[in-house]
Order: structure tokens, then C-alpha cells, then sequence
């Protein structure tokens, strides 16, 4: 059987950092995901703070598994375009330095016209962060917004400036009434983080969240999918809505992992 690495977002903890930690680790769980907007901030934290950080992650026995930078508005839009690069720009460079492999980020939804400027402007600003991450050693995966599979491979090819990822989220797809397999088969070659999320379309044509296991996502099925693409990245166990979101992820943990003994 593959050997999958998990992981949680301590956001969903919804405790201090330091708290947080150690329900991490209560989880047994070998790494933890952070925001690096919100969570553990650059302009907050000295260097000996950071050391300090790092080493307190080292002692509870986890590894940094990646970090997130939530956008406020989607990438280029043109109010906020230089500054959002900017914030990327230096969110990589923060997340190297925490020794994270991945900073993950919604960019906005892809525009439909590939000949079109805000196509092209999109495509400009992620070969930017691309070209960066050739200098810093952390890659930017795009988390989908609403986007096919195939959309967000076409894109992710025309970056050539450096490397660029997937954040693989299932439940968008599930969301989106979409195969969340047959995604993950159509993005193998470029997801480098995967999230434990699930969800579920509504027959008004709306979307919802959900604790995995409790959506539509056949998860024995993309686990075996991610064994026969042999991927090496985290699984990171994410809840972005409900009242209950330390519990949620504390099941999703507890269900992949005996969905990963039983097979």
C-alpha cells in the first residue's frame, strides 16, 4: 500500500499557534499546514522568533507540510494586482524560510478567452511568481475556483517560467458537480498538494461542504488513484466551513486513515 504522508490546517483549530500545535500532534498526524497571512505572519515574527517556531515544531515531532495565503480579492484584479504579487512574492519568500515546500492560493477564476488580456495578464503575473520560486524554492499551487480540470492543466502548461502546481481540492469538484477522480487523473502531473475535503452539489444547483466521508467523493477510489500516480506530497485536512471544523478535521483524519488500513 502506498505510504501517504497526513497533515492538518491548524486554522481549523481555531486555538493560540502553540495550542494548536499540540492538537496537531494529538492527532498524530506528521504535519500542519499554516496561513501565513493570518496565522504566522513574516512582519510579526523575528528571526529568533521563527527559529524558536521551528524548533518547538521540531520537538512535537511534525514537519511544516505546507502554508496558504488566502487572497482578498483574486489576482489580478486591477486594483489590487501589484500589491497582491507583491504579498506572494513575499509569502514565498517567508514560507522557504519555514522550510515549507508549497504556499497554496486561490488566484480567481481562469478566463474562458486563452487569447484574451486578462488571460494573458494572468498568465504574465504567474510566470512572475514562477520565475520567483526558481529563487526562493517554494511553488505556488493554485486552489481551483470553479474551474475544470482540464482548464487549470492548459494553464498550468503555458507557465514555463518555472515551476507551478495544483492545490487538489476534491470537494471543489464535488462541489461543482464535477469527477473528482477523473480531475485528479487529468492533474496528476502537476498536483503537489492534495486537501481532505469533501462536499457535495445540491439538486438547486448550489454546493456544500462536508465532513469527509459524508459527501460524494468515492475516497477509496482516489486514494488508489493517487497510489498508482505515486504521489509524494501531503494530505492536509482542511474545513473551511461549520461550527465544528476541530472535530471535522479530526474525522477526516481518523476515516482516511482507516480507509488507508483497511486497504
Amino acid at each position: 500500500m502506498h505510504q501517504f504522508r497526513l497533515a492538518v490546517a491548524v486554522r481549523c483549530f481555531r486555538q493560540s499557534l502553540m495550542e494548536s500545535l499540540k492538537s496537531a500532534r494529538n492527532l498524530n498526524v506528521d504535519g500542519i499546514q499554516f496561513d501565513v497571512r493570518n496565522e504566522v505572519v513574516a512582519s510579526e515574527l523575528t528571526e529568533t522568533g521563527r527559529k524558536q517556531l521551528l524548533h518547538r515544531i521540531s520537538e512535537l515531532g511534525l514537519t511544516i507540510a505546507g502554508t496558504s495565503f488566502p487572497l482578498t480579492r483574486p489576482l489580478t484584479d486591477p486594483q489590487e494586482i501589484d500589491r497582491s504579487v507583491a504579498e506572494l512574492r513575499n509569502a514565498m519568500t517567508f514560507a522557504y524560510s519555514l522550510k515549507a515546500k508549497t504556499l497554496c492560493c486561490k488566484v480567481g477564476r481562469i478566463p474562458e478567452d486563452r487569447d484574451g488580456k486578462p488571460r494573458q495578464l494572468l498568465l504574465e503575473v504567474l510566470n512572475d511568481l514562477a520565475a520567483h520560486s526558481n529563487h526562493v524554492g517554494t511553488v505556488l499551487c493554485i486552489t481551483p475556483t470553479n474551474d475544470s480540470a482540464e482548464d487549470l492543466l492548459a494553464l498550468t502548461n503555458e507557465v514555463n517560467a518555472g515551476p507551478i502546481g495544483i492545490d487538489f481540492d476534491p470537494a471543489h469538484f464535488a462541489i461543482t458537480g464535477r469527477s473528482s477522480t477523473e480531475a485528479l487523473r487529468t492533474l496528476h502531473a502537476v498536483t503537489m498538494h492534495v486537501q481532505l475535503r469533501d462536499g457535495f452539489r445540491g439538486f438547486d444547483g448550489g454546493g456544500q461542504e462536508a465532513t469527509v466521508g459524508s459527501g460524494v467523493i468515492d475516497w477509496m477510489e482516489l486514494l488508489a488513484v493517487l497510489g498508482e500516480i505515486d504521489y509524494q506530497g501531503w494530505l492536509t485536512a482542511i474545513r473551511n466551513q461549520g461550527d465544528d471544523r476541530a472535530n471535522d478535521i479530526e474525522r477526516a483524519i481518523k476515516y482516511t486513515r482507516n480507509l488507508l488500513i483497511g486497504g
